[in-house]
């Protein structure tokens, strides 16, 4: 029996990879109460279990439907995602997220200092 999952996809731009690779990266310290991550803390979490986790930056791929092709599932979730990017007009964005719905209660669009993260809405597929 096939199961099905449904995960929060983002799409952004980011003109200094830089502060882009700051805002996702985890960091483990002392401070059990400081977020994992800017990405986290962003999305009003402390903590998100990135094993449910997927990013990826756009590099030479001409389209958006052609960067998906190598994230898992996209054969079932990339035609919806695509949808949703020329409609929100991210035909240029270049880097993805997405993550497990249970992983953050409230996820939303975030602008930092050289880039752009946008939330596009929550797509199901099955694993």
């Amino acid at each position: 029996m096939a199961s099905y999952e449904v995960s929060h996809f983002f799409l952004g731009r980011v003109s200094k990879l830089s502060n882009y690779n700051d805002f996702i990266e985890e960091y483990y310290g002392d401070d059990d109460d400081a977020p994992l991550s800017k990405f986290c803390e962003s999305q009003g979490e402390y903590y998100i279990d990135h094993d449910f986790m997927e990013v990826g930056e756009r590099e030479e791929e001409p389209s958006l439907a052609a960067f998906f092709k190598s994230y898992s599932y996209s054969e079932s979730w990339s035609a919806a995602v695509l949808e949703e990017a020329l409609t929100l007009n991210l035909e240029d964005a270049n880097v993805l997220i997405f993550i497990t719905k249970d992983q953050i209660e409230k996820p939303r669009t975030v602008k930092g200092d050289g880039f752009e993260i946008v939330y596009i809405g929550e797509f199901g597929y099955p694993i």
